[in-house]
């Protein structure tokens, strides 16, 4: 197997930060009433699926390339729908937008592709 490319290692950084502001959202949206709960739900959702793109760019990924690229897209779609239902203020959607389009762009490099073709388990 060759060495892992350095674009999994900045696909899973990056990942990772989008994870974990959107984290700190989902803290930021509870005020201790029942009411915020779908809010906070909501930036859960957000906050799994950058942790879930985070684990597709680990070393022995366990999806196929495609796949990477499909749940980095679903990033920034929940990340707007977050933003539409006021779960996350605009302006921090707008940075995991982005954060969630830089983890396409990585996703779709073909070293990225490739290593994760080759070096899955499944």
């Amino acid at each position: 197997m060759s060495e892992q490319p350095k674009t999994m290692k900045l696909g899973m950084g990056v990942a990772f930060i989008g994870a974990i502001i959107a984290f700190a959202t989902m803290a930021s949206a509870w005020d201790g009433s029942v009411d915020s709960a779908p809010l906070v739900g909501l930036d859960m959702a957000v906050a799994m699926i950058f942790f879930a793109v985070g684990g597709c760019f680990s070393t022995y990924s366990p999806v196929k390339g495609s796949t990477v690229l499909v749940l980095s897209g679903l990033t920034v779609a929940f990340s707007i729908i977050a933003a539409i239902y006021g779960a996350m203020a605009p302006a921090i959607a707008v940075i995991l937008v982005i954060i969630g389009i830089l983890c396409m762009v990585v996703a779709n490099m073909p070293s990225t592709k490739d290593y994760v073709e080759n070096a899955r388990i499944i």
